[in-house]
């Protein structure tokens, strides 16, 4: 029996190492796997938060650029329609509506009419002027 238990003791130590080997290499491989899991899972995270950072910075821009186009649309139409009321509109008139947008006070409003009235000479409607401004004095007041 010595040969025979030298042959069996010679094989169980080949199948210990041949387990010993095999578990090292999976082991091994089971690093590796979860190392490049790790590298993927974090690229992906990137990925992710760049398409985020992304969107609101898209976003954020989308709702300023329409600010201030707004504001850009409502400056250039405001200063049109002054410049069209102007241009199509009496002296007195002008000087009215500068009056009710509280661009000169009573006291600028009452010389200007003077001078106007000096260079034109009519007082009808300068009379119907004053009234419509004094109404809407009232009409301000209240």
């Amino acid at each position: 029996m010595g040969r025979l238990g030298t042959l069996l003791l010679k094989g169980l130590a080949a199948l210990a190492l041949v387990i010993l080997v095999l578990s090292v290499v999976a082991t091994i491989v089971g690093i590796v796997f979860s190392v490049v899991a790790t590298v993927v899972s974090l690229v992906v995270m990137a990925v992710v938060a760049a398409v985020c950072v992304l969107a609101i910075v898209g976003l954020v821009s989308l709702f300023r650029d329409r600010d201030d186009r707004t504001d850009a649309e409502r400056t250039a139409r405001s200063s049109t329609d002054r410049e069209r009321r102007t241009a199509t509109t009496d002296p007195r008139d002008r000087l009215r509506e500068r009056y009710v947008d509280g661009e000169i006070d009573e006291a600028e409003l009452e010389r200007e009419l003077d001078r106007l009235l000096e260079s034109d000479g009519s007082s009808s409607r300068y009379d119907r002027f004053e009234s419509d401004a004094s109404r809407e004095t009232s009409r301000d007041r209240r």
